[in-house]
């Protein structure tokens, strides 16, 4: 396996298995908080997708794009609110359609453009684009826990 395929593999596992933990919770609990100060599953959502179009900002990917409303509402030092948020379903959207567009951009992108220095642009978060996948599978892994943790204050059982 190259380390592309090997990129492309991860982000599809950890996308798999972040949907499956959200496959049975009602949009209508997408706003609760296991805590005051937790993450809740919309906030978590739109984030992955604000740090997808970040990403693919960084590395020239221009198909994909999110509405500025959900970059404002859930990117970087935002706080998750259960009010005032954009609707479940345009941020569904972005989270779906930022992933699979930044995928369809890493698997066309040629060799040269996975050579990209990204350590500057991205403040040292990752230093190519296939560092960049490798990460933003291992961010969406942390944020998929909160959802595991928002199941388990829901009553729900595990997803695996």
């Amino acid at each position: 396996m190259t380390p592309r395929e090997h990129a492309i593999a991860l982000l599809e596992f950890t996308r798999s298995y972040t949907l499956g933990l959200l496959k049975d919770i009602p949009e209508g609990r997408y706003t609760h908080q296991v805590c005051p100060t937790a993450n809740h599953i919309l906030w978590v959502m739109g984030h992955l997708a604000g740090t997808d179009a970040w990403i693919a900002g960084e590395v020239g990917a221009s198909k994909v794009s999110v509405p500025e409303a959900i970059v404002k509402a859930f990117g970087m030092n935002s706080k998750p609110s259960a009010s005032g948020n954009p609707p479940v379903g345009e941020v569904k959207r972005a989270f779906e359609s930022s992933r699979a567009a930044l995928i369809e951009w890493f698997k066309s992108a040629p060799d040269s453009a996975l050579k990209l220095n990204l350590k500057e642009k991205t403040g040292g978060f990752t230093t190519d684009p296939i560092d960049a996948m490798l990460k933003i599978a291992w961010h969406e892994g942390l944020h998929a826990g909160q959802i595991a943790e928002v199941r388990k204050s829901l009553g729900l059982p595990p997803s695996m």
